[in-house]
C-alpha cells in the first residue's frame, strides 16, 4: 500500500503537465535567405595582469560592400589608431599591440540571414578564431533553413595600417 501511495503523486503529475494539443498551432516560416549581411574584423592579444592572463579585444574598421545578386563581399579593413593619454599609452590598444595586428592574425566573424549557417570552403579561415586572411579571396557556404545554399566570396581589398 505504502508502494502505491508513493507514486500516486507521480502519476497526478504525468497527468496534470501533459498536453493533448495537436492542432491550432501556427506553421512558422522557412527562412529561404541565405545572405551574409555584415563581415567585421577583431584583433585578439593576451595580457599579464599580476598574474592572470587576459584577453583583449580590439575592433578593426571595416568597410564592406555586400553584393547579394554576385554573392561577394568586398571588405576594406582599417587598423584604429593607438590609444594614448599624453606620453603615457593606456592599455586600450597600445602602440606595440597595435605594431603586430595584420592581415595574417586576425578574427573573422559575421552576420547571416536568419536561421542560417555558414561554413568555410577549401582553405577559407574558420569564422571566430585568429586566422590569416592575407592570402584571400575565400569562399563561405551559407545554407539557409530551407536547405537553398549560396556560395559566397568574401575579399580582403585594402588593409590599412
Amino acid at each position: 500500500m505504502k508502494k502505491i501511495i508513493k507514486y500516486i503523486p507521480v502519476l497526478f503529475f504525468m497527468l496534470f503537465f501533459t498536453s493533448c494539443l495537436k492542432s491550432g498551432l501556427d506553421d512558422l516560416p522557412v527562412y529561404e535567405e541565405a545572405n551574409i549581411e555584415s563581415f567585421k574584423f577583431e584583433y585578439r592579444w593576451m595580457i599579464d595582469n599580476v598574474g592572470n592572463d587576459q584577453l583583449k579585444v580590439y575592433s578593426m574598421n571595416v568597410s564592406s560592400i555586400i553584393d547579394t545578386v554576385a554573392n561577394t563581399v568586398d571588405c576594406i579593413v582599417k587598423v584604429p589608431d593607438a590609444t594614448n593619454v599624453g606620453a603615457k599609452p593606456t592599455n586600450d590598444f597600445p602602440i606595440a599591440t597595435r605594431a603586430e595586428v595584420s592581415l595574417s592574425n586576425l578574427v573573422g566573424f559575421c552576420s547571416i540571414s536568419t536561421a542560417a549557417t555558414m561554413e568555410p570552403v577549401g582553405d577559407a579561415p574558420v569564422l571566430g578564431a585568429i586566422a590569416d586572411y592575407s592570402a584571400g579571396p575565400f569562399e563561405y557556404e551559407v545554407t539557409a533553413a530551407d536547405g537553398t545554399t549560396k556560395i559566397w566570396t568574401v575579399t580582403i581589398s585594402e588593409f590599412i595600417k
